[in-house]
């Protein structure tokens, strides 16, 4: 299927940019969709074919969401942002069909390596905090025909406590005869949503959020991010959950915080954009609030590797919760 699948793509890409594929190398990162890097007369180019089995539960949505995104990486490109530029088709069109009705993107590719989960140093992390805050800006903070487009009337993912009860209740239900670890996960989850303040979340700004901003998706350059890359789940939520997924992603190393490279996080955001003192702790308490039913869950002793990672960053922040603002507090 997949040769099939980038023989089309190729018949729609010499169609449309009248580009010859000379060379391709698929990617397997990620969950179904299919990726890859190819070589091309219009020099190195990624595409991303979007399985439609991944999304067969959002099909009414699924697609006005992505174009919407794509729309706002194409801002932040245009912009000067550090990300992959989209190739456009018949009118500014992002999102391409193949004859057998698969929808792909097309953009060019970009320099740079993934850091591994938890060894970002301050100078990345500073280069990191800069270009965030730049995508927030252009998107929230200036008058973008694509951010006003379809905004919704509530941000996705503002902190609901009654919700995340009831929530947790039917996953505790779900969790009879799971393992004892994934138990004691759920007990620890509980024994924190239960203490959690709602007047902490009260003063929220919500705004265009990349929420993917993890090490899978950021490329550096010595001390230099080059890309943020997959914004495919941009969304309109909570920006300041772009920083405490960095956090959690790039700086929880072993079960520790590395407060200095959190520090250069916050001191690159600055540079363009207000961040006030121990708003990034609340960012990490915000992403794991969220996240952390996604990962705290039956069946989370059988994840692969890149949630296994996310459900470890979830137990080991919550196992120091309470110490949190010691280590994190006052950046």
């Amino acid at each position: 299927m997949s040769r099939d699948l980038l023989q089309e793509i190729a018949d729609v890409m010499r169609a449309e940019w009248n580009i010859a594929i000379a060379g391709s190398r698929p990617i397997r990162r990620g969950y179904m969709n299919e990726k890859w890097m190819l070589q091309t007369n219009a020099g190195p180019l990624f595409v991303k074919s979007y399985h439609p089995e991944r999304y067969r539960k959002h099909q009414e949505t699924v697609w006005r969401e992505i174009g919407q995104a794509l729309r706002l990486q194409a801002a932040f490109r245009q912009a000067g942002g550090a990300c992959p530029a989209l190739l456009e088709a018949g009118g500014q069109r992002l999102l391409h069909r193949t004859a057998s009705g698969r929808m792909f993107v097309v953009m060019t590719g970009c320099p740079g390596r993934m850091v591994p989960a938890g060894k970002a140093p301050p100078e990345q992390m500073r280069s990191l905090g800069a270009a965030a805050a730049f995508m927030h800006a252009v998107w929230n903070d200036r008058n973008l025909a694509a951010a006003a487009e379809e905004r919704p009337a509530q941000p996705l993912w503002t902190v609901d406590l009654p919700g995340l009860m009831k929530q947790w209740e039917q996953r505790q239900e779900e969790a009879v005869g799971a393992p004892a670890a994934t138990l004691q996960a759920l007990q620890l989850q509980r024994s924190i949503i239960g203490r959690l303040d709602p007047g902490e979340w009260a003063d929220e700004c919500p705004g265009w959020t990349h929420l993917d901003l993890w090490a899978d998706n950021l490329l550096f350059e010595a001390d230099k991010l080059t890309a943020i890359v997959d914004f495919d789940r941009v969304r309109y939520s909570h920006p300041m959950l772009d920083l405490g997924r960095a956090v959690l992603s790039l700086t929880l190393d072993r079960g520790a915080f590395r407060r200095e490279a959190a520090a250069a996080l916050a001191e690159g955001y600055r540079q363009i954009r207000p961040l006030a003192k121990g708003r990034l702790l609340h960012a990490v308490r915000h992403a794991w609030v969220v996240e952390s039913f996604w990962w705290i869950r039956p069946g989370m002793d059988r994840f692969s590797t890149a949630p296994h990672r996310f459900a470890r960053e979830m137990l080991w922040t919550a196992g120091q919760w309470d110490e949190l603002e010691h280590v994190l507090g006052n950046i």
